[in-house]
């Protein structure tokens, strides 16, 4: 469907926009309304991001996460309408579902390491993938987890109408309509970044139908309206508004990135780049670990993926299970604070350990021990090697786009739950040598919204929008 001039207009009424920002293990609802010429956010939901368990491998909860859905809109109805909705996910996880709509196997999840058994078919190699369609070399991307359904439950592909990446499902639950937004498809290692759609010959070269590819549409799109059994009564219609749909594009929009500036995103991942106005791949990315990624409104990111808080999240959950007690968040940082650590005990973040432990303390015990490391002690002390291990990365990742890509960083604008990390913050101020200018908490929610505004014609620019966020406190991240 294309963009249509209904609902409030750009001097009318105040509009209320809900975003939905889905993270891998954690989502919320928020609540978006323009106050007093900025832009404000209201969490009304907040849930966990459900996983569930398919043929020995871990998959996404949809009821879960469509009972969350319905429990967002329900409770943003409570203080008025809703004019619009929509949703952004993390990439590269996808559903397949059949000619009724039904899906035909639950969305696997990522750190299962499927992908890895379906690169080792030897089709298509990580390096052979960026040449072609710029994604990073990860085998957590689509194509390779395509390729090993294709191998492991081939009738489960062959039952398959359509692929919808998860916020294109998620948003399907929600309008009947299916499609795919360009910025969450560019995650898939599936698409030409010059044509800006898929690549079906490449499709067909590694076997997989091409008739599942859904109909490719930019950010900024209305794709309809709120099913009647969700809209709660309301009488004036939802707009169901395909956002910038990967939550690194509705990050990065809900940033008012300055001259010179790289975006830090500290989440479960540390998402590390800069914004460009074409594609950039080439041997350059392809040998530092750098990728391509489709923005909103015509932007392109030069992006490079390193672990992140996931390792944090991880470290607290052994604790628990080993001591029965499951500090906080804030308790971990400030125990890192407080840590006698020797200066050279770090980890490497990207090591293979540290992809998907079942036990992080002892995945830090065993590399430490590797590498002729001493061994850490309290929950303080592996905190602080896991801090030092990601400053390190950064650091290094930076120094690659200013001396390989020529792209002066004269500062970070950094945002995610990380960036309230006075500990974490202060070790990537010293790795890197940059200061650090805080962005919003809550970016992927802000620029969610932001797209939400601009399809119903709210606002006419990206820029337009970005004047609208609050300024926040340096605080952590200063």
């Amino acid at each position: 469907m294309h963009r249509t001039s209904s609902g409030p207009s750009r001097h009318g009424a105040p509009v209320r926009c809900l975003a939905f920002d889905f993270g891998a293990g954690s989502s919320r609802a928020m609540l978006a309304e323009r106050v007093d010429g900025r832009l404000a956010l209201r969490e009304v939901h907040r849930f966990d991001t459900a996983t569930d368990s398919y043929d020995g491998q871990t998959c996404w909860d949809m009821a879960a996460l469509y009972a969350g859905l319905a429990d967002g809109l329900a409770r943003a109805r409570e203080s008025g309408p809703v004019h619009a909705v929509g949703i952004d996910s993390w990439g590269v996880d996808f559903g397949l579902i059949d000619a009724g709509g039904a899906l035909v196997m639950p969305p696997l999840h990522y750190r299962n390491g499927h992908g890895t058994q379906g690169l080792s078919q030897g089709l298509l190699s990580l390096e052979a993938m960026h040449r072609r369609t710029g994604a990073q070399r990860l085998d957590i991307n689509t194509v390779c987890q395509l390729l090993a359904i294709a191998e492991r439950w081939p009738a489960r592909l062959a039952e398959a109408d359509t692929l919808l990446m998860m916020a294109d499902l998620l948003t399907a639950y929600l309008s009947g309509s299916h499609h795919a937004e360009y910025t969450l498809a560019s995650t898939s290692g599936l698409i030409d970044p010059v044509r800006g759609d898929w690549d079906r010959d490449l499709v067909a070269e590694l076997g997989l139908p091409t008739a599942m590819l859904p109909p490719m549409i930019p950010s900024g799109t209305i794709c309809g309206t709120l099913r009647e059994t969700l809209n709660g009564g309301q009488t004036s219609p939802t707009a169901v508004v395909a956002v910038g749909s990967h939550d690194t594009a509705s990050a990065v929009a809900g940033l008012d990135l300055g001259a010179e500036e790289a975006f830090l995103i500290l989440g479960s991942w540390s998402l590390l780049g800069v914004e460009s106005d074409t594609p950039v791949y080439d041997a350059r990315t392809l040998a530092h670990g750098f990728g391509n990624e489709g923005g909103v409104c015509g932007t392109h990111r030069l992006i490079t993926n390193i672990n992140g808080l996931y390792l944090i999240q991880m470290l607290r959950e052994a604790w628990q299970t080993r001591h029965g007690v499951a500090p906080d968040y804030a308790e971990i940082s400030a125990a890192a604070s407080d840590a006698q650590l020797e200066a050279s005990l770090r980890i490497d973040p990207d090591d293979d350990r540290f992809f998907a432990p079942d036990d992080m303390i002892a995945a830090i015990d065993d590399f430490c021990a590797a590498h002729g490391l001493g061994r850490p002690v309290g929950i303080g002390d592996y905190a602080l090697a896991i801090y030092r291990g990601l400053a390190d990365q950064i650091a290094a990742r930076i120094r690659v786009l200013e001396t390989v890509f020529e792209r002066p960083v004269n500062a970070l604008c950094v945002s995610g739950g990380g960036s309230q990390d006075a500990v974490l913050c202060a070790h990537i101020r010293a790795a890197a040598g940059k200061p650090l200018r805080p962005g919003a908490i809550e970016a992927s929610a802000y620029g969610n919204a932001l797209m939400q505004l601009k399809a119903l014609g709210c606002i006419e620019t990206l820029a337009e929008g970005r004047a609208l966020l609050p300024e926040r406190e340096p605080q952590a991240a200063g």
